[in-house]
């Protein structure tokens, strides 16, 4: 399977070097820090064990399901490492009764056998698409074979064994934007025959398998060729050129801190020759009066509101008070103070909500019936907004 892809690849991968070569400049790269060209991969698909009795049964029978997760680094555009968790699961046949054998399938004496797999291992990554043609972030199809080690478990059946194993794989990674490639890995995983208990002569074991998914790059994802670098063999007359601007910047701020001190003199000159002390407007007061034992504004007052309220915008610095009375001959003490409150609260509220005066500027004053400042009860019920200056 792996050769029959391989081939299929390879006239894709000749145009795809043809264009590299109009478009592309190759190496050589700087080495990007360590945090840079980082990516992560995870994929899923089939794999196939081979032992020394598995071609007693068919390849479709013996198909198994695979995982793959992987964390690496590009330490230049065609020289990359990788550390890969794979495996999941493997079928096959014993001849005889081995400790992952489950059940005798024939008179021969073969039994079927069903264990899971795990491979941790590092690889060493070579992208022939960049190797040759140069790095291209726009390339859509990347060959990237691999070799690598690690360390492989099995398990089945409540025991376990672990051997060394070394891979060779095929990685084939799709562009589906900067960020994101479609990968496809055709991995040999080769194994002590022991890795299944099988008894014999040390023989080697194959684990084949295929898988799809997606790899996430991380950034920094290009690299940057050696030649675009600009390399300056004798700066000297960039220093005394910055030098030489570094002393005219220095002049500049000196002239501005002069004219600046300059300016603020003549403003307080001409500050010194306006400051004629001009007499303050004095505003008149305004008188609202309400019915008897009632805090209701009429129209006609709102109305006169509104012209206080125009007068008043006319001085945001002057601040007001809304003096706010009920007349002694009629009710209590304590009954006046609350509807005295509700009076100056009334006109408040229209100058602030209606006619939008700063509230900063107002301030309640309720008297109750404690301060008459009319002669007659009817005169007293009454709210006075006074210019408190």
């Amino acid at each position: 399977m792996i050769m029959m892809v391989s081939i299929m690849c390879l006239p894709v991968f000749a145009q795809d070097e043809t264009v590299i070569e109009i478009q592309n400049v190759k190496g050589p790269y700087v080495t990007n820090g360590f945090w840079d060209n980082w990516f992560v991969s995870a994929g899923g698909g089939v794999q196939i064990y081979f032992g020394d009795d598995d071609s007693h049964g068919s390849i479709g029978k013996r198909m198994a399901p695979a995982l793959d997760i992987s964390v690496g680094k590009w330490i230049t555009p065609a020289v990359g490492v990788r550390l890969q968790y794979s495996g999941l699961q493997a079928k096959g046949w014993s001849y005889g009764m081995l400790p992952y054998s489950e059940g005798n399938i024939d008179k021969e004496g073969f039994y079927k056998e069903k264990f899971n797999t795990m491979n941790i291992h590092g690889d060493f990554l070579w992208n022939i698409s960049n190797a040759i043609g140069g790095e291209r972030v726009d390339r859509f199809w990347n060959f990237v074979p691999y070799a690598g080690f690690g360390l492989a478990r099995s398990e089945g059946n409540g025991t376990s064994k672990k051997e060394l194993a070394a891979n060779l794989g095929l990685l084939h990674n799709l562009r589906l934007s900067d960020a994101f490639d479609i990968s496809i890995d055709m991995r040999t995983m080769f194994v002590n025959q022991r890795f299944v208990h099988s008894q014999g002569d040390n023989g080697v074991n194959v684990l084949a398998t295929v898988t799809a998914g997606l790899t996430y790059k991380f950034n920094t994802r290009g690299f940057q060729r050696a030649s675009d670098l600009v390399v300056v063999e004798d700066n000297t007359r960039y220093v005394q050129e910055i030098a030489a601007l570094e002393a005219m910047l220095e002049k500049a701020d000196q002239k501005r801190s002069v004219l600046e001190m300059q300016l603020k003199n003549v403003k307080k000159e001409l500050n010194d020759a306006n400051s004629v002390e001009m007499p303050v407007p004095l505003m008149p007061n305004l008188a609202i009066f309400f019915e008897i034992g009632k805090a209701d504004l009429t129209e006609k007052s709102v109305i006169n509101l509104g012209y206080m309220a125009d007068m008043i915008k006319q001085f945001p610095g002057k601040n007001f008070v809304i003096f706010a009375s009920a007349d002694k001959e009629t009710g209590t003490p304590e009954f006046n103070m609350k509807l005295s409150q509700k009076r100056g609260e009334a006109v408040y509220k229209v100058l602030v909500d209606k006619y939008g005066i700063d509230p900063a500027q107002l301030k309640i004053d309720a008297v109750g019936s404690s301060q008459q400042k009319f002669e007659g009860a009817q005169l007293n019920r009454v709210v006075v907004i006074e210019d408190k200056e």
